[in-house]
């Protein structure tokens, strides 16, 4: 996973990087593609906001998050969100659609084909 990280108006702490990897690293077991995340951290008056958007395979997923105690917290919140979301798309979003011409010619050899002829046997008596 490819992760980018910023912060507005307060310091990028190493115990702050650490925890946003560590958390993000979570939501890898959904999918085998790549994925690029980008994490804007700041400080808005109280408010501690975290704003994620994960770009990957025909998806972006969005999440945001504010905690008026805990930076910590605001990143566990935004985390889960985007896990939830993560879970609900899996199956229509990151798995192989397999469309097109070229795939529906080779499954209709193949209904055609009895195990004794090969792929090559059934063009040439199509054409």
């Amino acid at each position: 996973m490819d992760l980018n990280i910023s912060a507005k108006h307060m310091e990028l702490t190493d115990g702050l990087k650490q925890h946003i990897e560590e958390r993000m690293g979570r939501i890898r077991k959904y999918t085998d593609a790549p994925l690029h995340a980008e994490v804007h951290i700041g400080v808005e008056k109280y408010r501690n906001h975290i704003h994620a958007t994960v770009k990957g395979k025909g998806a972006a997923l969005n999440s945001e998050a504010q905690d008026p105690n805990s930076m910590y917290k605001a990143i566990d919140l935004c985390v889960e969100k985007l896990e939830k979301q993560m879970r609900r798309n899996k199956k229509n979003i990151y798995h192989d659609k397999k469309v097109g011409k070229e795939f529906l010619r080779k499954q209709q050899i193949a209904e055609k084909v009895s195990p004794a002829k090969t792929e090559e046997e059934v063009l040439d008596d199509i054409s």
